[in-house]
């Protein structure tokens, strides 16, 4: 059964998990017209995606371009990129979204060489269409990447990895035909700097930052790093990283047994109160019941 709406925050990062954290890669096959009001609105996710149409007509906005996707096209969007596709009817959409990680680790020369430059070169989206030889071959790969997800075998992860291994091999030689953040209407410096503040937090969150903390980690000052948020997400630096640091604590606190206190702590919070009043301004219950009813929850389903 598909989502029929597409949940984010204030920033309009989507909310939903896409893969796990030792496989962050997830398969969708989604029907547009079933969402509401037809339209998968706007959103952004950490994970790279690829989508093909394969029934209907999609209209697909990405920044301030608008394209009309038909049957036996595609678009690759990059990491951190505004989109949102509607459609007038039905319009099957199968779709991969995979976490840069997925590729290659952080810190191996096959990330920095190959990964980097698509989260940091200002890259934004493109348009797969047929009439391009090797846009038709990555679209011809993707439909084989989609056929391995939906057909899993024993060996269906090893084989998918080696699937986006190539797809990606192909994006990488065609990525100076990519439009760019500018292209799109997007601030490139500014969102090359976002990236990079927003990954140092994601890295750091479990320690006690600053706002000149996060603004040093790119070399600028506190008013440029605000400045650089506000271009890309309604959000000062210092409230994403709440945010990230709350939603790592959320996975914590449903998927183990560790004491409150300690998530607190070990997300970077100062006090365990602080870290409730946060928790429930975000979440709309305090950390103890939303775990008590998550747990809950879970057993009326193992009983069912």
């Amino acid at each position: 059964m598909q989502n029929t709406k597409i949940l984010t925050d204030e920033s309009m990062m989507e909310l939903v998990s896409h893969g796990f954290a030792d496989f962050p890669f997830q398969y969708y096959y989604e029907d547009v017209g079933k969402f509401d009001n037809r339209c998968i609105d706007w959103h952004w996710h950490r994970e790279f995606e690829l989508v093909s149409v394969t029934e209907g007509i999609v209209h697909c906005s990405i920044g301030n371009i608008h394209y009309i996707l038909e049957p036996g096209d595609g678009v690759f969007i990059n990491s951190g990129v505004m989109h949102r596709f509607q459609s007038t009817g039905t319009a099957i959409i199968p779709n991969v979204l995979f976490a840069p990680e997925f590729i290659a680790g952080e810190g191996s020369s096959i990330y920095e060489k190959f990964i980097a430059p698509f989260l940091f070169s200002g890259i934004s989206h493109i348009v797969l269409r047929g009439k391009s030889p090797w846009q038709s071959h990555l679209l011809s790969a993707l439909s084989d990447l989609y056929r391995l997800c939906s057909n899993q075998t024993e060996t269906w992860e090893l084989e998918v990895h080696a699937q986006v291994c190539q797809i990606w091999s192909v994006l990488f030689k065609h990525r100076v035909e990519f439009a760019t953040m500018e292209n799109a209407g997007i601030n490139r410096l500014s969102q090359a700097r976002f990236k990079r503040m927003t990954h140092f937090i994601e890295e750091n969150y479990e320690k006690r930052l600053t706002l000149e903390d996060i603004a040093h980690s790119v070399g600028v000052s506190k008013r440029e790093a605000l400045r650089c948020f506000q271009c890309s997400v309604p959000l000062s630096p210092i409230e994403y990283l709440n945010k990230y640091r709350l939603n790592q604590a959320k996975k914590l606190l449903l998927h183990t047994d560790r004491s409150i206190t300690d998530i607190a702590e070990s997300t970077g919070f100062e006090s365990t109160s602080y870290f409730d009043r946060l928790y429930k301004r975000e979440y709309h219950t305090t950390p103890r019941q939303h775990r008590t009813a998550f747990l809950r929850d879970c057993g009326i389903q193992k009983q069912c």
